[in-house]
């Protein structure tokens, strides 16, 4: 069993109701590199060829079968049509999480920028504490990691993806 999933149960047993948010890009979904000027353009045109991380997805599925554990996806979007091939993707891959819990905040819509780049998930998750006792956020980006422990304080529990592959 991985070093992650046993993480969260052990704070399963201390907590209700738990919800995790899991990002796409370099989380479940390969992270490929492009330059800066092409990553719109290359994403709307390969995302559907992007690689499942299996094993992060495998470990999801698994938290999906405990009861009082909601999976969400908590994703940024350069552009309305990235979103739309990102939901393509979650329909292929990651089906066994609700849409209604697919959270895809895209810059072209004005719902992030590049001053709230870093903590608009946070934001995210906040809305949601209501409905939860504890949230954990599954990432690959420090900053944002970093931004959620600080506006949720000891509401949530952070992990970079590293600490789900080992």
């Amino acid at each position: 069993m991985s070093k992650f999933l046993e993480r969260v149960k052990e704070i399963k047993k201390k907590n209700g109701k738990i919800a995790i948010f899991v990002d796409m890009d370099g989380t479940i979904a390969e992270y490929p590199v492009y330059q800066e000027e092409n990553v719109a353009k290359a994403m709307e045109e390969e995302y559907s060829k992007i690689e499942p991380v299996n094993y992060i997805i495998n470990i999801l599925k698994e938290l999906s079968k405990i009861e009082n554990i909601d999976l969400y996806i908590l994703t940024l979007s350069k552009t309305i049509q990235i979103s739309e091939e990102k939901i393509k993707w979650l329909k292929k891959y990651v089906n066994f999480i609700q849409e209604k819990n697919w959270i895809i905040i895209t810059k072209e819509l004005g719902e992030y920028n590049k001053e709230n780049r870093d903590f608009i998930k946070a934001l995210k998750m906040q809305e949601k504490l209501p409905i939860y006792d504890f949230e954990i956020l599954l990432d690959d980006d420090h900053k944002v990691l970093k931004e959620t422990q600080k506006l949720l304080g000891n509401k949530v529990k952070v992990f970079h993806i590293s600490s789900a592959i080992i």
